[in-house]
């Protein structure tokens, strides 16, 4: 069976690059450069970002291979089939931030934060990545796994990092979780080839300005963050960090309690100013009419 041959419109899809990006344009974050005659994505600091970088990875363009090229135009860059992550799952946020000040003594490109995302599997869950050697393949990524595991040996103790390895929460992944939503398996992404499409891109689109180091009052708001992430996931770990049992104000419990239910019957509706007349304080409820209603009994 003949493929059927492109029509024009077919071929302008292919090559058409502006709608993906109109609604940015719109809101200022991206420009038309006149003189380059490219397009520039202002890189601005995430805000809501709840990760903490403890050294960024220069050869990795993320903030264009990713949210704009990935998440834009749909395709998979070629150059995120080099990208390789070691990923550490810290099991409270007390180890969560210890392996902060940890990533931050190796001083290699890694990050960690607080897992948001309900598709990872790992909802209210902690997160630490380091990033292998760009361009070093699956084989560089594992030598640099192996450094990474060895030096949290030394820092934890290794029957508790072998436990982790053997419990899946300490391994090598490749590229985004994102991607593999999307593309399916890591191990099948050689076979998808959108390099024509990146190759257009990379020609009509500048390299976004590097942060080369984290902004630091970001590290103390995450800190905060994660603090009230852990408590309101049910980690008791965080009240190391708090005063008293929660970050909450406890609810006082009735329903065996001394009080004495006369005390709470009087109220007054400030809207329509009903009061509650006084023969109904000593009414008190059936178990058949809690409600006050009607019987349908005839």
């Amino acid at each position: 069976m003949n493929e059927k041959k492109p029509t024009f419109y077919d071929q302008l899809m292919a090559v058409e690059v502006i709608e993906p990006m109109l609604q940015y344009f719109a809101n200022g974050s991206v420009v038309a450069e006149s003189k380059t005659k490219k397009f520039k994505m202002l890189r601005q600091i995430g805000l809501q970002r709840q990760w903490t970088f403890a050294r960024s990875c220069p050869d990795r363009k993320c903030a264009k291979w990713f949210d704009i090229y990935f998440e834009l135009y749909k395709i998979l860059p070629p150059p995120c089939k080099q990208c390789w992550k070691i990923v550490y799952v810290p099991n409270t946020v007390v180890e969560l931030m210890d392996i902060q000040k940890f990533q931050e003594m190796l001083n290699l490109p890694a990050k960690c934060g607080i897992e948001g995302r309900d598709y990872t599997s790992g909802l209210g869950c902690y997160r630490a990545f380091w990033y292998a050697p760009f361009f070093k393949g699956l084989a560089g990524a594992r030598i640099h796994f192996n450094r990474i595991k060895s030096a949290l040996i030394k820092h934890f103790v290794e029957d508790y990092i072998l436990e982790q390895e053997a419990e899946g929460r300490f391994y090598l992944k490749r590229g985004c979780t994102e991607m593999e939503r999307d593309f399916g398996p890591s191990e099948n992404w050689d076979t998808i080839d959108h390099s024509v499409r990146f190759n257009l891109l990379e020609a009509v689109w500048e390299d976004p300005e590097r942060h080369l180091e984290e902004f630091s009052p970001l590290r103390i708001t995450n800190f905060k963050r994660w603090i009230e992430f852990a408590i309101a996931h049910g980690d008791k770990t965080a009240l190391k960090f708090v005063r008293g049992k929660t970050l909450g104000v406890p609810s006082v419990k009735y329903q065996d309690s001394n009080h004495n239910p006369k005390d709470y019957k009087n109220y007054i509706e400030p809207f329509n100013g009903f009061i509650e007349k006084e023969e109904d304080k000593t009414s008190e409820p059936t178990k058949e009419n809690l409600f006050g209603f009607e019987s349908s009994k005839g």
